[in-house]
């Protein structure tokens, strides 16, 4: 699984073994011929010779086992991994406690599909050296392949507090849960298929397409078949299914049943005063908009919301307010600078449109760079992309 290379663990073992041969008697000096003729067949990218050379050192001297270990890094590089995984085994009968025996014994026997003998290696590696990267991942992707899910992602976790922004742990980490995800979900099926959950997981996945017809449709077949329909969140989803179809009438009605369960609710807040802008009903929503930000003060949107309300209301200075906290929370979302130079233009002051069109121009070229490469990205106040609407498409010619 791991792509990195052996060799580091390699040129360590040299020098051990040379110190511990130098120190023998002339007896042994074929031994260390054989040694250093793999050595220069190495160097030489020679694998099949260095090999040879190692077997006919260790046939001399096979107490020795970094030699071993030697033997069966130059063996899993060439993928004969039933080989290496017999020389590891002999180094480690002779030192239990070698970091590249363990290691690389657990991913030969990994890559050689034999799964539960490789979670013992790695998990030894890991309490002996826990900041062994490689043997988290590969002990991870091991679980995963024994169906142990669970394991696999706690596995990551424990990497992640370690290796804190390492893109593979994250990577591996979001695999294992979208995994544990799906076999939950496939568990749901069969046990009901017809259960108001499974109906919600589904209009879940739907939205995600975008397929909000018939992810409203299985909202709706959950709250028929919930046993309460006052549940929390399912009149939000199917809110938000309308919502960002800009059905807004609908999108009222089902936000203010939400309400009705989970009055402080921020999401639901946020979009219901969202959506009462969008029906220039400025008044109601200003305090679904303050609700959301007094239960969630980093919520961006609704300080977007906030800022946009304000310009549309003739209050500038109080728009620039909370606009400026919506670039702190998040300095790479463009749209703040363009509600910013609206608002500056009210307030008469050219210089600062200027600039807030310069950056809002910047940022809006990067966006559309990181878009291309990364669809499902949002910048607005960590709030995934599924809870951002398709938002009014700002014009350099509105502020001319």
């Amino acid at each position: 699984m791991n792509k990195m290379g052996p060799k580091l663990y390699l040129l360590i073992i040299v020098l051990i073994f040379s110190v511990q041969l130098s120190a023998q008697t002339s007896a042994d000096e074929q031994a260390g011929q054989h040694f250093q003729a793999a050595q220069a067949a190495e160097r030489a990218k020679d694998l099949p010779t260095a090999i040879s050379e190692y077997r006919a050192a260790l046939k001399l001297r096979p107490q020795i086992a970094e030699a071993w270990v030697n033997l069966g890094l130059d063996l899993y590089v060439m993928r004969r991994d039933e080989e290496a995984i017999a020389a590891f085994q002999q180094a480690l009968k002779r030192k239990p406690e070698l970091l590249g025996a363990n290691l690389f014994l657990g991913m030969a026997y990994l890559r050689d599909s034999q799964y539960a003998k490789a979670i013992a290696p790695l998990k030894k590696v890991i309490s002996l050296y826990p900041k062994e990267l490689r043997a988290y991942l590969n002990l991870s992707f091991t679980y995963q392949e024994t169906g142990r899910l669970q394991d696999s992602a706690m596995i990551l976790e424990k990497a992640n507090v370690l290796f804190p922004n390492n893109t593979e742990v994250l990577y591996n980490l979001g695999k294992s849960y979208t995994k544990l995800m799906e076999t939950t979900y496939k568990q749901m099926a069969q046990i009901d298929g017809d259960s108001y959950r499974f109906h919600q997981v589904m209009g879940d996945s739907y939205e995600l397409r975008k397929d909000f017809p018939n992810a409203q449709a299985e909202y709706l077949m959950a709250l028929e078949k919930s046993p309460d329909p006052n549940l929390p969140g399912l009149h939000y989803s199917l809110g938000s299914s309308f919502w960002m179809e800009g059905r807004w009438d609908r999108a009222v009605e089902e936000f203010k049943k939400e309400l009705d369960v989970s009055p402080v609710d921020s999401m639901t807040n946020w979009k219901l005063g969202d959506t009462y802008i969008a029906l220039r009903k400025y008044d109601e929503a200003r305090p679904y908009l303050e609700n959301a930000i007094k239960e969630k003060p980093d919520l961006g949107q609704a300080y977007r919301d906030m800022g946009k309300l304000s310009i549309l209301t003739g209050q500038p200075e109080e728009a620039i307010g909370y606009l400026k906290k919506v670039e702190q929370l998040a300095p790479e979302e463009s749209s703040v600078h363009y509600l910013l130079a609206q608002a500056y233009r009210k307030l008469a002051k050219p210089a600062e449109v200027k600039a807030e069109l310069e950056m809002f121009q910047k940022l809006r070229a990067q966006e559309a760079d990181r878009a291309a490469k990364h669809p499902n990205t949002s910048n607005l106040g960590s709030v995934d992309s599924s809870n951002e609407r398709p938002q009014e498409d700002e014009s350099l010619d509105d502020l001319k």
